[in-house]
C-alpha cells in the first residue's frame, strides 16, 4: 500500500466510540469570530470539546458543520487529532498523508498569535490587506531529505524572494539510494544511487504555469550521462522511475523512486511508499546562501541551470557515512512544531508540558489557519483548554477544547 495515498492512522477512534466512553464532541456554530472587522468573512464559529483518544487513535472534526466526524478516511473532516495517549499532534485533511481532501495549513503554532490571526479578514487576506496565495497552504507531507525549514518547508526551493510569490530552485544535489539499508554511495549491482538537482518549477503551454518541477540527474557510475525531465505535478502526485526515466502510472513498491506534487517531493520508502528508497543532501552550490544560512537573493534571481551542473558530480559531495545516515521519509504537518524552552518546562506552541508534574496546559494565545478538506472554506483555530479528570493524576482522562472562527464556502 502506498501510505501517502490513503489514511495513515494507527487507529480510528470514531465519534460514537468517544461518546460511549464519555467523549465530548460538543460543538456550536453561532456566528461571529471575536476581533473581526466589518469586512471579515469569518461569519461562523465552532467549538470542539472531546476526550483525548487512547494512544495511537485519532479523532476528526468538520468545522463547517461543527461536527465530530465518524470517518477519518473521507473528505468530510478538516482537523485531525492523533493521540499518543498523553499528548497529541494536529493534522489536516490534505490528500497526502491522511486522506483524499484538499486541506492544508498556512502556519504553525509559533508563527502567529491568536490576536494577530483575528485581524485577518479572510483566509487569504492578512491583517494588512495583503493577498496570500492559496498555494502557500501546505498539505501534510512526508518529512525527508527534500523537506527544509523555510516558509514552505522545502529543501529544494525558496519562496518570497524580493517580496514576490515565485518559487526558485536552489540547485542542491540530493543523493537518492534504492536501498536505505546499504551504505553504498555509488551504484552497484544490487543498489542504484542517483544524484539529482531540481532546476525549475514553471512550465506548461506558456512556460510560466506553476507546478511543473524540472530536474536533472545522473546515476552514480563511471561514464553515466546526465538526464533531464519535467513533470506536470499541478493537481496530484506524479511518480517517477529514475532508472528508466519515465512517469509511473500505477506505482508500487519497486517501480518508482521519487514523486512530485507541486513543490512537495517524496521518496519511495518509509511513510511515503513500500520501497526502500532514501535520500541525503550531498551538496549546496556556492553563493546561494550566506555564512548564516540566509538566502542571497541576487544569486537566485540570476542563476541558470548550467551554472550549477558541475555540482551534480562534484568531488566534494557529502555522502552518508553509513546506512543509518540515509534519510527515510517520515510524516509532518506545519501544525506540529519542535518544542521550545528548557526541561522541565517545554512549549509545543499549542500547549506547554510541565515535566515536574507531567501535565499539559493549553496555550490559547497561539493559533493557526487551515483550509477545509473540501478546499472551499477556511478557519483559524486555537486550543483553549486541556483539563484532567483528576487534577492530580497526569494519566487520567484529558478533555481538550478547540475553538474555530470559520470562513464558510462562498
Amino acid at each position: 500500500m502506498l501510505h501517502n495515498a490513503a489514511l495513515i492512522s494507527s487507529g480510528t477512534l470514531l465519534a460514537l466510540v468517544l461518546t460511549a466512553c464519555g467523549g465530548g464532541g460538543g460543538s456550536s456554530n453561532n456566528g461571529g469570530g471575536g476581533g473581526d472587522t466589518d469586512t471579515s468573512q469569518f461569519t461562523a464559529s465552532a467549538t470542539w470539546t472531546f476526550d483525548l483518544p487512547g494512544a495511537g487513535q485519532d479523532a476528526c472534526y468538520d468545522f463547517d458543520n461543527a461536527l465530530q466526524t465518524a470517518d477519518c478516511s473521507s473528505t468530510d473532516w478538516d482537523l485531525m487529532v492523533r493521540s499518543s495517549g498523553l499528548t497529541a499532534t494536529f493534522w489536516t485533511n490534505s490528500g497526502t498523508t491522511n486522506a483524499a481532501g484538499q486541506g492544508g495549513a498556512l502556519n504553525g503554532p509559533f508563527d502567529y498569535t491568536w490576536a494577530d490571526l483575528q485581524t485577518w479578514v479572510t483566509g487569504l487576506t492578512d491583517g494588512d490587506g495583503n493577498t496570500i496565495p492559496e498555494s502557500v497552504y501546505s498539505a501534510d507531507a512526508n518529512n525527508g531529505a527534500f523537506v527544509g525549514s523555510n516558509a514552505i518547508q522545502s529543501a529544494a526551493f525558496e519562496y518570497g524572494i524580493g517580496g514576490g510569490h515565485s518559487l526558485y530552485p536552489n540547485y542542491r544535489v540530493f543523493l537518492i539510494t534504492t536501498d536505505s539499508s546499504d551504505d553504498s554511495t555509488e551504484s552497484t549491482t544490487d543498489t542504484k544511487v542517483f544524484a539529482l538537482q531540481i532546476t525549475g518549477y514553471y512550465g506548461g503551454a506558456t512556460g510560466t504555469t506553476s507546478g511543473y518541477p524540472s530536474f536533472r540527474w545522473i546515476e552514480r557510475t563511471d561514464g553515466a550521462s546526465v538526464q533531464t525531465d519535467t513533470v506536470n505535478a499541478t493537481t496530484a502526485w506524479v511518480y517517477y522511475d529514475l532508472e528508466n526515466a519515465t512517469v509511473v502510472d500505477v506505482p508500487d513498491a519497486n517501480n518508482w523512486h521519487i514523486a512530485f506534487n507541486r513543490y512537495n517531493i517524496m521518496l519511495n520508502g518509509g511513510q511515503s511508499g513500500d520501497g526502500s528508497v532514501a535520500g541525503f543532501v550531498g551538496k549546496t552550490p556556492a553563493g546561494f546562501y550566506d555564512a548564516e544560512g540566509n538566502v542571497v537573493e541576487s544569486t537566485f534571481t540570476s542563476a541558470a541551470p548550467a551554472d550549477t551542473l558541475a555540482d551534480l558530480t562534484a568531488a566534494d559531495m557529502a555522502t552518508p557515512a553509513d546506512a543509518g545516515d540515509w534519510i527515510i521519509d517520515d510524516v509532518r504537518s506545519r501544525l506540529n512544531a519542535d518544542a521550545e524552552g528548557t526541561y522541565p518546562m517545554l512549549d509545543y506552541g499549542w500547549y506547554t508540558y510541565n515535566g515536574t508534574v507531567h501535565m499539559l496546559s493549553a496555550n490559547p494565545d497561539n493559533g493557526a489557519f487551515i483550509r477545509s478538506g473540501t478546499g472551499d472554506s477556511y478557519a483559524r483555530f486555537h486550543l483553549t483548554d486541556i483539563t484532567y479528570a483528576d487534577g492530580n493524576n497526569p494519566g487520567s482522562q484529558q478533555t481538550w477544547t478547540i475553538e474555530f472562527d470559520v470562513q464558510p464556502a462562498q
